[in-house]
């Protein structure tokens, strides 16, 4: 069995697409997906990072954790779950670069 999985299948030689006995589409993630998975990768590669370093995240004000997800999952329409990933990876990345200067 072999299953493949792009965002771009087009993209496939012919003769990969003429072996595949069958084709499932998935959507992109809709709103309620993209805060889902926003939230999720918040919390996997901002928040629980700063727990298992016994240091928390310090922000200079009060955030409403749900609405800051809800706004990113509106201006993130058109992307797939693995590039909402890399979105939070590069937050992520942001984070360590400022906290290291700020030190």
């Amino acid at each position: 069995m072999l299953i493949l999985a792009s965002n771009q299948p087009e993209q496939f030689d012919w003769a990969i697409n003429d072996r595949m006995d069958e084709i499932v589409h998935f959507d992109l993630p809709a709103l309620p997906e993209r805060i889902r998975l926003i939230r999720h990768y918040f919390d996997l590669y901002l928040l629980q990072p700063s727990l298992d370093r016994r240091q928390r995240i310090r922000l200079d004000e009060v955030i409403d954790y749900a609405l800051v997800c809800h706004k990113v999952a509106e201006r993130t329409e058109g992307l797939s779950g693995r590039e909402l990933a890399k979105l939070a990876i590069a937050w992520q990345v942001c984070v360590l670069i400022l906290s290291f200067h700020m030190k």
